[in-house]
């Protein structure tokens, strides 16, 4: 056998390179760093953009719906105008309103806030907590003027019954010429919503009116019905004479309008009969209490409600200017029984 001798050198290279084979605790045996999946590896660029939030849901759309008739009390209370008498004519630009209340709030009783509602032409209601006191009215313009009052529940829903309502006519120096007013006809009386309307009962505003002069049996989707518009929009007419309530609507301003609708589908006559109101709506605000405090004998009475028109004020004389009256729409709750109301 031949023995092959390496040379030096050589032996040397061999031991020094050894295997090619890490160690077990070398660095090329660590485990690779995990990579942000944003960031590309090559380029260090940010990745696509997060998907934007989920937009606030759509706000729920302003609707009128009908509420239950609160039943008249028994006995029934009756409302009566004692002053001014009808057709008088005064010379100063001044009267004083007294009323004449039965079967009614009990003004000795803190707890009890039931109320009468007093309108002065078309103006928003005078809340009076005291109907033994005179209420005066100020600063009437020349001319004619016509002043209702109806028995309002703590609520400030009306009392639907016949003999709940008194209306009287008056002249401030003289008659106005050309004013045509007929107590007989239908008449439509706006009560609710007025003012600033805040808190929780922003949330269900009440809408509510008087109908004077409509038999029952003559309400009803083909009959007299109330016609709504909230800011100029056409709402579902309202067949029956009950309460009323809009939700879902925004805080701020807002004009709200009645329209009174005979049996032939077009606006009834009357100097009353179309109506506008404006409010303010805050849902954020602490609700009007339903209480106010009983007004001073003989004193002229401020608004009743924060933010209502004052009637003691400069007036130009009844107006009325009919708009355009948009097509009759679906009713939104069956005819209620209203008893005639005949004068």
């Amino acid at each position: 056998m031949i023995k092959t001798t390496l040379p030096p050198i050589l032996l040397a290279f061999l031991v020094g390179c050894g295997s090619t084979t890490p160690p077990p605790n070398s660095a090329m045996n660590a485990p690779a760093e995990p990579v942000d999946a944003g960031v590309s590896m090559l380029t260090n660029d940010p990745g696509p953009p997060p998907e934007p939030p989920a937009p606030p849901p759509a706000p729920e759309p302003v609707r009128i719906t009908a509420g239950e008739r609160r039943a008249t009390p028994t006995p029934s209370p009756r409302v009566a105008i004692t002053a001014p008498r009808n057709g008088v004519t005064v010379r100063e630009d001044r009267v004083e309103v007294r009323l004449a209340i039965q079967n009614w709030r009990d003004v000795n009783n803190a707890d009890d806030h039931r109320h009468i509602h007093l309108v002065l032409d078309d103006e928003p209601y005078r809340r009076i907590d005291d109907p033994r006191q005179p209420v005066v009215l100020e600063h009437l313009s020349p001319g004619t003027h016509v002043l209702r009052a109806f028995p309002g529940w703590e609520t400030h829903e009306t009392v639907k019954d016949a003999g709940a309502f008194a209306m009287t006519v008056f002249h401030v120096g003289r008659a106005a010429q050309n004013f045509t007013f007929n107590p007989r006809t239908p008449l439509l009386t706006y009560s609710r919503p007025k003012g600033e309307v805040n808190g929780a009962e922003a949330d269900r505003i009440l809408l509510d009116f008087y109908l004077a002069n409509v038999p029952a049996a003559e309400m009803g989707a083909q009959g007299f019905r109330v016609r709504p518009t909230i800011d100029g929009h056409a709402m579902d007419d309202l067949p029956a004479w009950v309460p009323y309530y809009i939700e879902n609507l925004p805080d701020g301003p807002h004009t709200i309008g009645l329209q009174l609708i005979g049996r032939d589908g077009a606006p009834a006559a009357g100097l009353f009969n179309t109506t506008e109101h404006r409010i303010t709506v805050n849902h954020g605000a602490a609700a009007t209490p339903h209480a106010h405090p009983a007004p001073a004998a003989g004193a002229s009475l401020p608004g009743a409600d924060a933010g209502a028109a004052a009637i003691n004020r400069p007036r130009t004389g009844p107006t009325l200017r009919d708009p355009a009256v948009p097509p009759a729409a679906s009713p939104t709750s069956p005819p209620s029984i209203m008893p005639s109301h005949q004068h």
